[in-house]
């Protein structure tokens, strides 16, 4: 896994790092990317059966909405596993929220959520939050003294 610089940038505590960390490795601990590929192959393996060989213009959007639908559920499930992560560590457990919040204060402009690969921000940071005080992980205070350092450094 790779953390780039500018995120480390972007964010304001060590919190949300772990969060957003947290997030990225149930993507691999839940096996998101072989999952996809599997669904992928199996709605275009039986849109092949039911069109034939060479499916038409509206067979790859199906197949495409289809897709997006299954990244909003990886996405969701992601920032739960990331709660469910930190939920044994000194960090608050709600940290991803943090990065959500900030993420979409700059975003602008929002596209609909069916055209979307990730659910609606606003949903993501009260999903979070909710799974945060259901494990009652939230509101920890995690000395930034050395994230800030790392922060200076880049």
């Amino acid at each position: 896994m790779y953390v780039f610089s500018g995120l480390i940038k972007f964010l304001e505590t060590e919190d949300q790092l772990a969060g957003v960390l947290g997030h990225e490795i149930a993507h691999a601990d839940r096996r998101h990317t072989s999952r996809s590929l599997q669904k992928e192959f199996g709605i275009s393996f039986l849109l092949s059966l039911l069109l034939g060989e060479n499916p038409n213009q509206l067979a790859q959007i199906a197949t495409s909405l289809g897709q997006l639908r299954f990244s909003r559920e990886y996405e969701v499930e992601a920032d739960d596993y990331s709660v469910r992560y930190l939920n044994g560590t000194p960090y608050s457990c709600d940290g991803a929220a943090g990065f959500f919040v900030k993420a979409a204060a700059q975003a602008g402009t929002t596209v609909p959520e069916f055209l979307s690969t990730h659910p609606n921000p606003g949903t993501r940071v009260e999903a979070i939050q909710a799974k945060a005080r259901e494990l009652n992980c939230a509101g920890r205070t995690t000395d930034n003294a050395g994230f800030k350092e790392l922060q200076s450094r880049l």
